[in-house]
């Protein structure tokens, strides 16, 4: 096989793994978005039961704010009473105390009603905890491992970009360009490889003498049928990104 024509394999393969990893990029943050959307509809509830409880404990601290401001003006009121010095005076005064009272009387009785919530809230929260942390850790685990993931694909596509660069200062420029004009065109496969006497891209068998031809790599000659350039090799196809990997 020709050194030009190893090198437009040797470049294809690059460029169809930089793809594979360019679009395997795209899709983790989708995936991402997906597996906490599926997570949150998982534990709805207990997210709402939890945002429940958040918010009838901090009704309850307003009520215990209130109810202790109350009582504090209730005993201004008392002390009031003996300083009076008319009965109009006398009769405000009282009427501020019972209307105190009334209020620290529902202030306790709201305040007991969320004392009362907030535990019921917290046993049911202690029942459902478990299952939710397990499927928590699971989606934890999951988030980690495309992060690890989207990381080393990042890594190796930087390895490939490099070696895509030198890979194309070596070959000729017209060469280069008939091979970029045409992946353009074929969808990223400017060569095929022929198996079994059949080009593997468009799957139509090729004439014996294009097949002889073609195994003597020697030339550049394309598929008659879908017109990619034709290769043949007698070791299986290995790609860059393994190939790479295999160093």
């Amino acid at each position: 096989m020709s050194p030009e024509l190893s090198q437009l394999i040797e470049l294809q393969e690059l460029d169809l793994d930089i793809l594979r990893i360019t679009e395997r990029l795209a899709k983790i943050p989708v995936e991402r978005e997906q597996i906490e959307n599926e997570f949150n509809q998982f534990a709805a509830e207990f997210l709402a039961l939890k945002n429940r409880y958040e918010q009838t404990l901090k009704d309850r601290k307003q009520l215990e704010a209130d109810l202790a401001d109350t009582q504090q003006k209730h005993e201004k009121f008392q002390q009031d009473k003996m300083r009076v010095n008319n009965e109009k005076e006398y009769t405000a005064v009282l009427r501020e105390i019972d209307a105190s009272k009334k209020l620290i009387s529902s202030l306790e009785t709201e305040t007991l009603k969320r004392m009362e919530e907030i535990e019921q809230m917290e046993s049911e929260l202690k029942v459902q905890a478990p299952a939710i942390e397990t499927k928590r850790g699971e989606v934890d685990t999951t988030l980690a491992s495309l992060d690890r993931e989207r990381e080393e694909s990042l890594r190796l596509s930087v390895e490939l970009e490099n070696r895509r660069r030198q890979l194309c200062e070596k070959l000729p420029r017209s060469l280069f360009s008939i091979y970029d004009r045409m992946s353009r065109t074929k969808r990223g496969q400017a060569l095929s490889e022929i198996i079994d006497g059949v080009c593997t891209a468009c799957r139509m068998k090729v004439r014996p003498k294009v097949f002889s031809d073609v195994r003597r790599g020697d030339q550049m000659i394309t598929c008659e049928s879908c017109g990619r350039i034709l290769f043949y090799r007698n070791e299986p196809q290995q790609s860059a990104e393994m190939a790479m990997s295999n160093e």
